[in-house]
């Protein structure tokens, strides 16, 4: 379970980021993650959500994560392999050496308009682990599944109460329509190797920048049938996590967590 815990703050963060409704939504987005050797990948990102129910598929079927809120579930699946790791959400308790993140949001007095719906300014600054993370984005009340994506955030920020991620079910208000993550990646602690291996990683690793542009491309709300959620006929159950926010060799993405959203 430690194992199982340490690795949360990448999964959750793609329910915290992507809810966006939960009557019945389909949201299509693209994601370019701009990595420290100067190269650019960029992906596709789909997250379907219907009641207490998320699905977020990334890279057209690589990656997928249903994360069921009645079940107290988040299942990982790795579609290549026909594989899935399920853990409970939230987690009881917190892994050795894990933390909480202390990002917090505060409105900028900016505005946008992206897809013919107005958005406010957003941007938070803060550490998630080892990493200093710096986060902007442009939040919607007045996209399609704004009143239903609060009412999801409200019910997951209930159930992670007293958890180690509790802050990450919170963000602002809204939908994110656009939204840059700047990850600057810290030490690794020298938990299974020797302190000169240590070493040599953080050397390799300093300063190290990844960069995450995400921007909604379509919002469709429809109904969605349970068989969605649903892992898929065929796939084996494995008892360790596959190694989410990591495709294309893009850093994971941090949650938001501490909503402090001064008016």
């Amino acid at each position: 379970m430690t194992k199982f815990v340490s690795v949360l703050p990448a999964a959750v963060a793609i329910v915290a980021l992507a809810t966006l409704a939960s009557a019945g939504v389909v949201v299509e987005e693209q994601q370019i993650v701009g990595q420290p050797n100067g190269k650019q990948v960029t992906r596709m990102r789909t997250v379907m959500i219907e009641g207490d129910k998320q699905k977020s598929i990334i890279d057209d079927g690589k990656r997928t994560v249903i994360t069921d809120l009645g079940k107290g579930t988040m299942t990982m699946l790795d579609d290549r392999r026909k594989t899935y790791v399920e853990i409970p959400f939230p987690p009881k308790q917190a892994g050795t050496g894990a933390s909480s993140p202390t990002i917090g949001f505060k409105k900028t007095g900016g505005h946008d308009k992206i897809l013919g719906y107005s958005c406010d300014e957003y941007s938070g600054a803060g550490m998630v682990g080892a990493n200093s993370v710096s986060m902007s984005g442009c939040f919607s009340d007045s996209a399609p599944g704004a009143d239903d994506y609060r009412n999801f955030q409200r019910e997951m920020a209930e159930k992670a109460k007293g958890t180690p991620v509790a802050n990450m079910a919170q963000i602002p208000p809204g939908v994110p329509l656009r939204l840059t993550i700047t990850t600057t990646m810290g030490n690794v602690p020298a938990t299974g190797m020797s302190p000169e291996m240590a070493n040599k990683l953080n050397q390799m690793l300093a300063h190290r920048q990844f960069v995450t542009n995400t921007r909604v491309a379509k919002i469709t709300p429809k109904s969605l049938s349970a068989d969605l959620f649903q892992v898929p006929p065929g796939y084996q159950k494995q008892q360790s996590l596959p190694k989410f926010g990591a495709a294309g060799g893009g850093a994971p993405m941090p949650p938001p967590a501490e909503h402090k959203v001064p008016e």
